[in-house]
C-alpha cells in the first residue's frame, strides 16, 4: 500500500514538476554488530512549487530534551510519506522512569487540535515492523505543550507522536529507554 502511494505521488509529482525525493540510511555499530537504524524514502508534491514542512517538536524529561524524527505528514498543500519503520538513532534516546511524565513540545504558532501518542517496543518493531503501536498514552494538555505518562514497562521503545493542527497533520517519532 505504501509503495502505491509513494510511486503515485512520485508520477504525480513528475508530472507537475513539483516533486522531490530523499533517501537517507543512518547505521550504528553496537559491539562487532552493525545495524541499520534509520531508513527514509520521502515523496514530496506541492502545489505552489515550494516545501512547506510541519514544526520541530520536541519531546522532554529531566532537563533533557530530543528533537522528533518527522514521519508522514500533510502540511499546507504539501504531502510526504515515510517508509516504515522509522526508527531515530540511538544517541537521541530519551531515558525516563516507568512513573514519569515526559513533555511534548510542539513548534507551531498554534496549539494543535489533537494530540495522540502510542509506543512501539523497539525490539518487536526492529523484527515485525508492526503497524499498531504496543500501549497508546495519554496526552495531557490542551496548548503546544503537552505531557504524556511514561506508563510502560522497562525495555526500548519507539514513541509515536500523531499531531493535527489547522495547517494539516504530522507525525513525529521519538526514541525511548524507560527503565
Amino acid at each position: 500500500m505504501t509503495l502505491v502511494l509513494v510511486l503515485l505521488l512520485a508520477g504525480c509529482a513528475a508530472g507537475n514538476g513539483a516533486g522531490s525525493a530523499t533517501t537517507q540510511e543512518e547505521t550504528t555499530a553496537n559491539g562487532t554488530e552493525e545495524t541499520t537504524v534509520y531508513k527514509e524514502e520521502t515523496t514530496t508534491l506541492t502545489g505552489e512549487g515550494h516545501l512547506r514542512r510541519p514544526p520541530v517538536s520536541t519531546l522532554s524529561y529531566g532537563g533533557r530534551e530530543v528533537k522528533g524524527m518527522l514521519g508522514s505528514y500533510c502540511w499546507g498543500n504539501t504531502c510526504a510519506d515515510s517508509f516504515w519503520p522509522l526508527i531515530p538513532s540511538k544517541k537521541k534516546t530519551l531515558t525516563v522512569p516507568s512513573d514519569s511524565e515526559m513533555v511534548f513540545r510542539y513548534g507551531g504558532q498554534g496549539p494543535p487540535n489533537t494530540v495522540e501518542a502510542g509506543a512501539y517496543a523497539l525490539k518487536k518493531l526492529q523484527k515485525t515492523g508492526a503497524m499498531r503501536p504496543d500501549s497508546t498514552l495519554k496526552a495531557h494538555g490542551s496548548g503546544a505543550q503537552r505531557t504524556i505518562p511514561a506508563g510502560l514497562p522497562p525495555g526500548e521503545y519507539v514513541l509515536e507522536v500523531f499531531v493535527r493542527e489547522k495547517q494539516g497533520d504530522a507525525t513525529y517519532y521519538f526514541r525511548l529507554k524507560v527503565e
